[in-house]
């Protein structure tokens, strides 16, 4: 096991405790300190003021960080952008990999960003990289190497990278020259491959160096993929690598991917160049198009080997024996037309009204299995409401029965459905507009253009969708947008405006923050919304799930303990420290549960109970207090018994008032009652003193 994997489930707890010790800010306590230092933890530090550019990928910046005992001393930090969620999931088994070919992971976690004003999400590597091949801006390049220095110093160890990432199930999602860095002069080292876990796979990667059906898609919106796809893109790279010149210089991305599709990505990249021996075997092995024809690992290790091996047969793509009108436009492949239908919706509704698409394939076009995809969507599409964005609806539906492996082009959006958590993620943080994703997840269409990917295991896409349509549908507490973007995104963290300058992924996270935003001199009006209660839902369904009827209770009293009792549970079951600022801040809300209780001395004796409990900060204690039926249970048998009483005294009150309406006749009665009687005793006494004395 690597110094990596034993350092990272324990980071943020050696973080947060280095970090205590040079806070300066009452609501966040991650600052610099006085040597100008940012803290990881206590053994890994970051300098903000010594920023290394040629290591920045975007938005994503790098900096100096320094290790001490067991860690290097020359380290490097990525400071995360927050509208790119990175894949810290992925962490762990990359924190596994050992080779000299990647840069190694020393530690990641949380800290305080003051350029920014908040947390950042951070990676921290060994700095054995050099110098970029080539600039982040030229995407299209021709470096033209020699064949003998490309095999030596590129070929053999990004192998052995590729290997050690296969090993591990790590799809890397960023292989370009861009991303493969050598020491000083290009021809006196191996080159080395960047990293991959600040953004999310292929969020950064340009459109060249995917294959066809990613390339369609936008970034970060394509999905994790597959390892082949890390294939392909080792083969362009090295293709790039030698070619003498870029044939596509100038051509934008929606041209590469025409020209790809026309000619095949071998043709297409390659150019007028010619190469021969054993690198054109390997170029033309890792550059099939066909998923199914492209060498696997296996196929690439054999070659390493000095094994032949039998050229594969590339399919010919289908193209039409006469073409089709779109839009003014002539199309003879399939792949093309699908392409560009999410242009002009309204024209692909025309083709398919007027028969003109169904003629097309059926005379134009020999592919059963195309035919047999378009009768099947053309009998699904009759039970489809017409409702408003029929057309748009239309033109996905038809454009994945025409080509498969289309991605879902949808008012702007060009996504592959396994990268659609990633872009509503991301299109939420940056404030976009949201009404194209609420549309995909409340409509049924993207299920029909998912099962339309034959040869992939779709079944558990369908299911994820089906569950956010039955999350839209619901209004509630927990539910809605919210829920789904956590629920799509596994490495979103936590989007509540309560907690936006921190960088919230588990229910510690949560906690933490919210002890220190109600020791802040700003203290949050409520604990709760509608992102918190979504994000503890699918994060940490255990602690919030039994308490949920109480947070979407209509009795104010009811919520604000339900709200209580889940940090009480999260902080009891993590066994976490105490929260004074916390249990302070429930002790100045707890007015609507006070005001169940009838008995003021009850009241008052309560309140002292909890100011004292507040002292401790043990959340468990002070919701205990306020658990169970006895406290009330008493409460109200004191004042059912007080109320019974008072019932009688105004039954009292009321007789006497009808009496003291008759004013001339009130006391007369019981006047003349109480005289006889005085007068009965006093004639009693005579009579007994007079027979005393005749008797005497």
């Amino acid at each position: 096991m690597t110094d990596a994997e034993n350092l990272i489930p324990d980071e943020n707890d050696a973080a947060q405790d280095n970090n205590e010790a040079v806070k300066k800010d009452a609501s966040l306590d991650f600052m610099l300190n006085d040597d100008n230092k940012i803290y990881l933890n206590k053994d890994v530090f970051i300098v903000p003021n010594e920023p290394l550019p040629h290591l920045n990928k975007s938005k994503i910046k790098a900096y100096t960080a320094v290790g001490r005992n067991l860690y290097s001393e020359n380290l490097f930090a990525l400071i995360c952008d927050r509208a790119i969620t990175p894949r810290m999931i992925t962490s762990t088994k990359y924190g596994r990999v050992v080779n000299s070919g990647l840069p190694k992971l020393v530690s990641s976690g949380k800290v305080f960003w003051p350029p920014a004003g908040e947390e950042r999400y951070c990676f921290i590597y060994e700095n054995i990289l050099g110098k970029p091949l080539i600039a982040e801006t030229d995407k299209n390049a021709a470096l033209h190497w020699k064949p003998d220095l490309v095999l030596s110093n590129i070929v053999e160890p990004m192998i052995s990278v590729l290997t050690e990432l296969y090993n591990k199930d790590i799809v890397h999602g960023e292989i370009w020259p861009a991303n493969m860095y050598y020491s000083g002069n290009k021809n006196g080292g191996k080159i080395r491959l960047g990293e991959c876990l600040s953004t999310h796979a292929s969020a950064l990667l340009p459109a060249l160096y995917e294959p066809i059906d990613r390339a369609l898609a936008s970034n970060g919106m394509r999905g994790i993929g597959k390892f082949e796809d890390d294939l392909y893109s080792f083969g362009v790279s090295l293709a790039v690598i030698l070619r003498s010149s870029d044939p596509m210089k100038g051509l934008s991305d929606e041209q590469i991917i025409e020209r790809k599709i026309e000619n095949g990505s071998y043709l297409s990249i390659i150019g007028k160049d010619r190469f021969s021996g054993a690198l054109l075997e390997l170029l033309r092995g890792l550059l099939y198009d066909d998923r199914e024809q492209r060498w696997t690992l296996e196929d690439v290790q054999a070659w390493v080997d000095g094994r032949r091996l039998s050229p594969k047969q590339s399919p010919k793509r289908v193209k039409a024996s006469r073409p089709v009108i779109f839009n003014e436009k002539k199309y003879t492949r399939p792949e093309l037309l699908a392409k560009d239908m999410h242009t002009h919706p309204d024209e692909t509704n025309r083709i398919i009204e007027s028969g003109d698409l169904d003629q097309w394939i059926d005379r134009a076009i020999e592919d059963k299995a195309i035919k047999l995809r378009m009768d099947k969507t053309t009998k699904a599409i009759e039970a489809n409401d017409r409702s408003a964005g029929y057309s748009e609806r239309l033109a996905v539906i038809i454009s994945t029965a025409l080509y498969t492996e289309c991605p879902i082009r949808y008012k702007g959006l060009s996504f592959l459905p396994a990268g659609f958590g990633r872009a509503l993620s991301s299109a939420y943080i940056r404030k976009e507009e949201m009404q194209p994703y609420v549309d995909i997840m409340k409509s049924q269409f993207i299920l029909q253009s998912i099962r339309n990917k034959e040869g992939e295991d779709t079944s558990s896409l369908v299911a994820k969708f089906d569950s956010s349509r039955a999350f839209m549908s619901q209004t509630k507490l927990g539910f809605g947008l919210e829920r789904c973007i956590y629920f799509m995104d596994s490495n979103c963290y936590c989007l509540s405006e309560i907690v936006q300058k921190y960088y919230v992924t588990t229910s510690e996270d949560l906690l933490n923050a919210f002890e220190r935003i109600c020791g802040s001199d700003s203290k949050p009006q409520i604990l709760f919304d509608r992102h918190i209660v979504a994000f503890l839902s699918i994060r940490d369904k255990k602690n919030i799930d039994p308490y949920m009827a109480d947070l979407l209770a209509m009795e104010p009293h009811t919520r604000v303990l339900g709200q209580l009792k889940v940090l009480a549970t999260i902080q009891q079951r993590e066994k976490l420290s105490d929260f004074q600022n916390i249990a302070k801040w429930f002790s100045k809300n707890l007015n609507p549960v006070y005001e169940r209780i009838h008995d003021r001395e009850k009241r008052a004796v309560l309140q002292k109970k909890v100011e004292k409990i507040c002292d401790s900060g043990d959340l468990a204690k002070l919701a205990y207090l306020f658990d169970g039926n006895e406290l009330y249970a008493f409460d109200y048998s004191g004042f059912q018994q007080a109320r019974d009483a008072f019932e009688k005294l105004e039954d009292e009150q009321e007789k006497i008032e009808k009496r003291l309406k008759n004013r001339k006749n009130y006391g007369q009665r019981t006047g003349r009652q109480i005289a006889s009687v005085i007068a009965v005793v006093l004639a009693t006494i005579i009579i007994l003193v007079s027979s005393y004395f005749v008797l005497s």
